[in-house]
């Protein structure tokens, strides 16, 4: 019994340890990632910022919230 138990410790730390090590993995990688895309986008925020805001931004930023309307009640639509 003591064997079965031996057995059984070291299966689950085996066990623990691969699941511990696959975490950590995936954490590296999902901050990789995130400052890869933080790097992509840091020229394309610069190049936005520069430009001025004219006319296009404002039927633009009075246009969204009729888009939103419409877009919901276009779901409350679909239920009835």
């Amino acid at each position: 019994t003591v064997l079965k138990l031996m057995f059984g410790l070291t299966v689950a730390l085996i066990g623990m340890g691969t699941v511990f090590f696959a975490l950590v993995l995936l954490v590296f990688f999902i901050n990789l990632m995130s400052r890869a895309t933080r790097l992509a986008s840091a020229p394309k925020a610069a190049k936005a910022a520069a430009a001025p805001a004219g006319a296009a931004a404002a039927v633009d930023d009075g246009e969204l919230p009729a888009v939103i309307a419409a877009a919901i009640e276009a779901w409350r639509g679909k239920g009835r």
